[in-house]
């Protein structure tokens, strides 16, 4: 949860900041270049791709730290979250990295948009399926699997006297 603060707070400030100091006229549009364009773009798609993956790889560290299986739970571990957050980021990176070659900014100097159609078409595709849809889904499975386990531990392993002394201990 902590890398998705930092990935919306990045996607904020390149996305929102930006568009509201072009809007009023704080910002020099005549300064905007196209690599400006294209690197605003970038940083406004990929932190916010970014950070709905990261929702759906907490939801998978819940998921295998309620798993009753060792070698599940053992993908819940810091190092593996480190390894998660990287390709995460590098993945996203790829995706997104063809605005890079595929925007270009418009002759009023403020809009910066996809160079052709097949452009525009691959990354409202790529927003939609990255941003809005894969997520959800991933996150209504992961949640309801979860939730399954957690149910079921229970029943699988009758609970003895020495277990709920244990507990009591604790």
């Amino acid at each position: 949860f902590f890398a998705t603060s930092i990935a919306n707070l990045v996607a904020l400030y390149f996305g929102c900041l930006t568009h509201l100091l072009i809007t009023f006229d704080v910002y020099s549009q005549s300064s905007q270049s196209s690599y400006y364009c294209r690197t605003r773009t970038f940083f406004t798609y990929t932190p916010l791709s970014v950070s709905t993956s990261l929702v759906v790889a907490a939801c998978a560290d819940r998921y295998t730290s309620s798993s009753s299986n060792v070698r599940l739970r053992s993908f819940s571990q810091i190092k593996m979250s480190r390894k998660i957050v990287c390709g995460i980021f590098l993945i996203q990176c790829f995706i997104w990295g063809q605005q890079f070659v595929r925007f270009s900014q418009q002759l009023d100097g403020i809009n910066c948009f996809p160079a052709t159609p097949f452009c525009v078409s691959f990354n409202n595709f790529s927003l939609l399926m990255f941003y809005s849809i894969l997520p959800i889904i991933f996150v209504f499975a992961l949640g309801w699997m979860t939730i399954r386990h957690v149910c079921h531990q229970h029943t699988r392993c009758p609970s003895n006297l020495k277990d709920r002394q244990l507990t009591i201990e604790l």
